[in-house]
């Protein structure tokens, strides 16, 4: 059976929180993170407001929605321009957030600068996936052998606490979109800069392994309802814990079939 042709149990969990910084200076989270699943695809995506601009948790939203639509309605037309055309598959998604960051600058009569964020997200439809990242955060992958690997480091410009973001003039220079194939045992991982103090380290560039494959075990195994719950937790006394910043993950995980699905529904996280 090819992986075209194979039938995906797809499992999506994502999060968010406020960090010490805001809830501090009593600001609304600037993170955004949302997810969309169907019998043949899966997606999640997840943006990080620049702090310094006044609606940059609008901007975040609205990148994140409009990605969310763009994959979810023309995965296979992006899929297909992004192996003979990637500058202009690319081209394409930054078009849907500019569209979508124009008409919220309109609503909020504001400058479309305002709404700066930066912009990761994941898609998965038989066998394949498309991923691109903007800015700082990572996206993390459990390839098929189960070795855990980071996909896309920070982009954090030339200095550390900078970075770039999707209401930059030349966003298409700093814009990473990766394509390949992920079977059933794969996973992916994408988080704001405030996760990553957690979940990345910078001194090697590696990815904490062990607390990643635990997270994507949990959620291909977990209920809904459970996954929900130790992300909260995990986001509030433990990532949250490490940094100061805003902090949002995101997971896509392929669950289980047949009677491995039955055996592991509804198991709890430890």
């Amino acid at each position: 059976m090819s992986e075209v042709d194979r039938s995906y149990i797809y499992k999506t969990s994502c999060g968010k929180v406020t960090g010490r910084s805001h809830l501090q200076s009593d600001s609304p989270c600037q993170d955004y993170a949302a997810t969309r699943s169907h019998h043949d695809l899966a997606c999640i995506v997840l943006a990080d407001g620049a702090g310094s601009k006044l609606h940059s948790a609008h901007g975040a939203r609205a990148v994140v929605k409009a990605v969310t639509r763009a994959m979810g309605d023309h995965f296979e037309e992006l899929w297909v321009l992004s192996e003979a055309l990637p500058s202009e598959a690319s081209a394409e998604l930054i078009t849907h957030c500019r569209t979508a960051l124009e008409n919220q600058a309109r609503k909020l009569s504001c400058e479309i600068s305002e709404l700066a964020s930066t912009l990761i997200f994941v898609a998965h439809s038989k066998g394949r996936f498309l991923a691109g990242h903007v800015g700082d955060g990572c996206i993390i992958h459990q390839q098929d052998d189960g070795d855990i690997a980071v996909l896309s480091h920070p982009d954090n410009g030339e200095y550390a606490n900078t970075t770039y973001f999707m209401t930059d003039s030349e966003v298409h220079k700093h814009f990473r979109l990766y394509r390949g194939q992920s079977g059933q045992a794969s996973g992916f991982v994408i988080m704001s800069d405030g996760t990553a103090e957690s979940l990345y380290r910078r001194a090697d560039k590696s990815p904490a392994t062990t607390a990643i494959r635990k997270l994507l075990t949990w959620c291909s195994t977990a209920s809904p309802k459970a996954m929900r719950a130790a992300l909260e937790q995990n986001l509030e006394h433990s990532f949250a814990a490490k940094s100061t910043d805003d902090c949002s993950i995101a997971l896509l995980a392929l669950a289980p079939s047949g009677a491995d699905a039955k055996k592991h529904e509804d198991r709890t996280p430890a």
